[in-house]
């Protein structure tokens, strides 16, 4: 780098030399380190200042291409970046913070599938990464929230970020549950007329106002999705339409309804698209990384509503 006036050693003995001036207007922490007086027994290399720090020299090499004018040395893994993130928040590098993160989604890290969607939540909300937790959080709801799907994860999580990325999946839940039961009583609009209407589905939900008031394959889609939202041992994301189309094929086949084929050609497609675009807005519930609990949606639909 030029212009070096102070050496950065990693924890694995790799020298760096950087300009003091930018390593202070990148960080608070080091703008008052550096503003003391040196000490008298300040160790020196090569006439330089030397300051010990505890990264290794991968997450060095990485923080410093951040500071300067070179391109940036972003890691291609998640724990990379995380690794990178968490010596920022260490070092208050808030800029370089926002730059990393820039990169990081370019390149399309910190997206996390599976259990590492729980991983990332539990690393992210110890170290205080809040735009990480809450996108972790999010990614979380595809997926089930048991002692079996997590397993060794679990040792990661501190004890209040447990409890909180479970209230969410259950507010989550309860704006879903909501949701379905009013789209459940809307479909009573279009869908009438099949020798199946009003069988009641298993597993029962108990709706005594609606009265089971559609087809019982179209009965059973919305009284499935409610039991599962009433566990942690389902995602919460399924594809609606996919098992529209599955159910109603398989109800043709068995029952030779010509009747629900009929309404499916007049108003499924409508009805399907409602349904999914009702699920998305019950949907938007953002994860708060402070105290207060997330606002589920009221809902008030009416028939009219289009």
């Amino acid at each position: 780098m030029p212009n070096p006036d102070v050496i950065l050693r990693s924890s694995n003995l790799v020298d760096f030399r950087v300009n003091r001036s930018v390593l202070a207007a990148s960080s608070p922490f080091f703008a008052d380190m550096f503003s003391l007086p040196r000490p008298l027994d300040e160790e020196v290399v090569d006439g330089l200042p030397l300051v010990h720090v505890p990264e290794d020299a991968e997450v060095l090499d990485s923080l410093i291409s951040m500071m300067y004018p070179v391109p940036p040395e972003i890691p291609n893994s998640d724990d990379g970046v995380l690794a990178l993130l968490i010596v920022c928040q260490k070092y208050d590098m808030s800029t370089v913070q926002s730059s990393i993160r820039a990169e990081a989604s370019l390149k399309g890290l910190l997206s996390p599938t599976g259990a590492d969607s729980f991983r990332l939540f539990a690393i992210a909300s110890r170290e205080e990464l809040i735009p990480e937790m809450e996108v972790a959080a999010l990614r979380t709801l595809d997926y089930p929230m048991t002692f079996e799907f997590l397993g060794d994860i679990l040792e990661l999580f501190e004890p209040w970020a447990l409890r909180k990325l479970a209230r969410f999946h259950q507010y989550c839940r309860v704006s879903l549950v909501s949701c379905l039961r009013i789209l459940w009583d809307r479909g009573t609009t279009r869908w009438g007329g099949c020798p199946k209407r009003g069988e009641p589905p298993a597993p029962s939900i108990p709706l005594p106002h609606y009265a089971w008031p559609l087809p019982g394959w179209l009965n059973q889609i919305f009284s499935t999705r409610i039991f599962k939202l009433s566990t942690f041992e389902h995602p919460l994301r399924s594809s609606f339409r996919e098992e529209y189309l599955v159910a109603l094929q398989a109800h043709v086949r068995e029952d030779d309804c010509s009747v629900c084929m009929k309404i499916h050609a007049l108003h499924g497609e409508g009805f399907c698209t409602e349904v999914e675009n009702r699920l998305a807005q019950a949907w938007d519930i953002h994860y708060l990384s402070r105290d207060e609990l997330p606002r589920v949606r009221a809902y008030t639909l009416s028939r009219k509503d289009p």
